[in-house]
């Protein structure tokens, strides 16, 4: 299966590079193409080009922050996963890329209980009067809403 991804974290150092070696090395491991581009303090490095992405059955976006240009990917199933989960869980994120291909999956899945929205739709949009949330901010906030 050919897989392309996409690695950003807001700071844009280790993580970012971490995740993409993650998942290269797992889906290696696993019989699977891949070619990752990150999204980093040095800018965009190992870009995809529009016949890679055409040529793909997945997108992973292993990110914690917007991907930058994120239309190029419009009708592709894409999984969308935070950039310490696909470190720790690279192999599972491969996985489960591939069952999602192979479902035909044609929405992006969401980490943290966010809707699906169709893809190539800004991945920080919220359904509040267009104000942005950070995911990030959600989940690290979140305690405080518990009873």
């Amino acid at each position: 299966m050919k897989i392309v991804g996409v690695t950003a974290c807001p700071t844009g150092v280790a993580h970012t590079y971490m995740a993409a070696e993650a998942l290269e090395l797992a889906a290696e491991t696993l019989g699977h193409e891949i070619k990752v581009e990150t999204q980093g303090s040095m800018g965009v490095e190992n870009e995809l080009t529009p016949e890679e992405i055409a040529a793909a059955d997945i997108v992973i976006f292993a990110v914690d922050m917007s991907v930058a240009r994120a239309q190029r990917f419009a009708g592709k199933p894409v999984l969308n996963k935070g950039v310490s989960e696909v470190i720790k869980h690279s192999r599972e994120t491969i996985l489960e890329a591939v069952k999602l291909a192979e479902e035909g999956g044609s929405v992006q899945q969401h980490v943290s209980g966010e809707q699906p929205r169709t893809t190539g739709e800004p991945s920080s949009a919220s359904g509040e009067g267009g104000k942005e949330e950070n995911p990030k901010r959600k989940v690290f906030f979140g305690w405080l809403k518990r009873k």
